[in-house]
């Protein structure tokens, strides 16, 4: 009996293994991969760009426009992909946001785009500075390049 168990919790623990690695592959190699993290209210904005050469940057407020790009280095870009590889990207525009600031201007509307070879994905609109616990660490990533 023992011995069964043994074995039923060791193929258990591969099975999850070998699913983990699978779904983190295809995220990997994926040859186009782009984030874009967008906050804006009345009369002003940000948007973040970030693929794996660069991040670019760009703020509106009261009509001035102001974009930095920088370059994105490896260890940056493999924090990002291991924070997005917590999320399942297909119920991505399912998670709810923990408040509604945005829908009476207490805060900035915010989404992220996430496009893998083509596909895009998309949140609900949630409020700047408090994004969804499931995407947290792919918004503090973003910000922090």
């Amino acid at each position: 009996m023992k011995k069964t168990l043994s074995i039923l919790i060791l193929t258990v623990a591969v099975a999850i293994g070998c699913s983990t690695s699978k779904s983190t592959s295809q995220l990997r190699q994926a040859k186009d991969i782009s984030f874009e993290y967008s906050a804006i209210t009345r009369g002003s904005s940000v948007n973040y760009l970030v693929t794996k050469d660069s991040i670019t940057q760009k703020e509106n407020s009261r009509g001035e426009i102001t974009t930095y790009k920088k370059p994105v280095d490896d260890k940056d870009w493999d924090d990002l992909l291991n924070a997005t590889e917590k999320v399942d990207l297909e119920k991505l525009g399912t998670i709810e946001a923990p408040s509604k600031k945005h829908q009476f201007d207490g805060a900035m509307g915010a989404t992220l785009k996430i496009t893998v070879n083509g596909k895009t994905y998309q949140t609900q609109t949630f409020d700047h500075g408090n994004p969804p616990a499931a995407i947290k660490d792919i918004i503090d990533n973003i910000t922090v390049i």
